[in-house]
């Protein structure tokens, strides 16, 4: 229930304007549409080295799973971009929770990386893509 009330708040037409009467519990479809251009990231070789050059620097040193967020960037970065991405079609936000469980959550699971880890990695995740070019 958690989850879902932050996605209504968050990403949906009426979260823009909460004193609506009917708000409106679709995605925003430019904000889905964001999601989908995401996938330049994983696409574009120079572009996910850059990226993970950027996420490794800033994080060097502080987190305890660095070697492994390291090893394991470019197929964390993929599971990512590759729900974000999906998400346009009703079938795939069915599946948003199970998808991001198997893609992400499952991996850094089985590398056992402490929760404040990923917090670390998703936002310098999310910070270093506003660095690169096309998405400032």
């Amino acid at each position: 229930a958690f989850c879902a009330e932050l996605m209504i708040q968050n990403w949906t037409l009426g979260a823009v304007d909460s004193q609506m009467d009917d708000m409106d519990m679709d995605l925003d479809k430019e904000f889905l549409q964001d999601l989908k251009e995401l996938k330049v990231l994983v696409a574009d070789k120079d572009l996910l080295d850059l990226h993970k050059s950027l996420v490794c620097t800033a994080l060097r040193g502080k987190l305890g799973v660095f070697s492994e967020m390291e090893a394991n960037f470019k197929n964390l970065s993929r599971g990512l971009v590759n729900v974000a991405a999906k998400l346009t079609h009703n079938k795939d936000v069915r599946d948003l929770f199970v998808d991001l469980v198997e893609k992400f959550v499952e991996p850094c699971r089985s590398d056992h990386w402490p929760l404040s880890d990923v917090r670390f990695f998703l936002n310098q995740y999310s910070v270093s893509v506003h660095s690169l070019d096309g998405f400032r």
